[in-house]
């Protein structure tokens, strides 16, 4: 009986393939309106986004393909506390917030993430990539 309720929350915790001494944890907590994602990176969180999901951004993901995405529609986060010049943490939020829009019912997320192991937003580093990656396969298991 209990397997057709949905889960409120849901806890995932994995650690990096590449550095052994990092730890995860991926939260969900899903109400009615929203989403609230927190994304503990050694158990340290430092960086939230409020990540609205626009109507028209939503609709356009359900009609259209994912190329929609890609005229910015709906996925601008607000950050609310951290670094707000840190730009490599706010692409990782808005990519994020891409992933909900392809839920098939989109909510405003709420994201608190630790931003300190992805390293200053003005540095590139070759692994940069496959961090996002990482991170967002982790955060589509959870959903």
């Amino acid at each position: 009986m209990d397997a057709a309720l949905p889960q409120f929350s849901k806890v995932l915790v994995k650690k990096y393939p590449q550095e052994s001494d990092v730890e995860f944890t991926f939260h969900k907590i899903e109400l009615s309106d929203k989403i609230i994602l927190n994304v503990h990176t050694n158990g340290i969180i430092d960086t939230t986004f409020d990540i609205p999901i626009s109507s028209k951004a939503a609709i356009s993901s359900t009609t259209n393909s994912i190329d929609s995405s890609e005229e910015g529609l709906g996925v601008e986060p607000i950050i609310l506390v951290g670094d707000s010049s840190n730009l490599k943490i706010q692409i990782i939020a808005s990519q994020i917030g891409k992933l909900i829009l392809l839920l098939a019912n989109p909510k405003n997320l709420i994201l608190s993430i630790g931003s300190r192991w992805f390293g200053k937003g003005d540095e590139v580093k070759d692994d940069d990539f496959e961090k996002l990656m990482f991170v967002l396969a982790n955060i589509k298991e959870i959903l």
